[in-house]
């Protein structure tokens, strides 16, 4: 009989070992992962509203892992897609409000380059610029060079390429 309780626990703590949660600095929104495929692997990042329970809306998904960093005002996530360990793009969504959909304004140039792995490492809101540092790695042992890059967040939306 206990091994048939412990079952589900097992379960619900492999749930809750795979869900990440990354609530706004305002506290209004919330992205989150869940797991991607059925056998736990991969991820999924929805973004919704703090107080709701919903799904919320899908803004990326790969079959690795994916982080979320919120601009200090709230205004703005950057997703960052880990699609292997030799490769990360950032995304970055422009969050309007209550029932507004978020829209895609930023992303670095070629998207998918391997041994290009790109961080968020900053925001500067009154330039309206996301400051990320792109690592590359060169042939050779050890040998990456990382570079700060200030990018400016667009107004006009981006068409976001298929997920995974």
């Amino acid at each position: 009989m206990r091994a048939l309780l412990a079952i589900p626990l097992v379960l619900v703590t492999q749930a809750v070992a795979n869900e990440h949660r990354f609530v706004s600095p305002n506290g209004e929104f919330e992205a989150y992962t869940t797991a991607a495929n059925q056998e736990g692997t991969g991820t999924k990042l929805f973004l919704r509203r703090a107080t709701s329970r919903d799904t919320g809306v899908l803004l990326k998904q790969n079959n690795r892992w994916i982080d979320a960093k919120w601009s200090p005002d709230s205004k703005f996530v950057a997703v960052v897609d880990h699609l292997d360990g030799h490769i990360s793009d950032v995304y970055v969504f422009g969050v309007a409000g209550a029932d507004a959909a978020p829209i895609l304004l930023y992303h670095p140039p070629n998207l998918r380059q391997y041994d290009v792995r790109w961080e968020v490492i900053g925001w500067n809101l009154a330039r309206r610029e996301i400051i990320l540092e792109k690592a590359v790695k060169h042939e050779g042992p050890g040998r990456i060079t990382r570079e700060k890059v200030k990018a400016r967040i667009g107004t006009e939306p981006l068409k976001l390429a298929p997920t995974d």
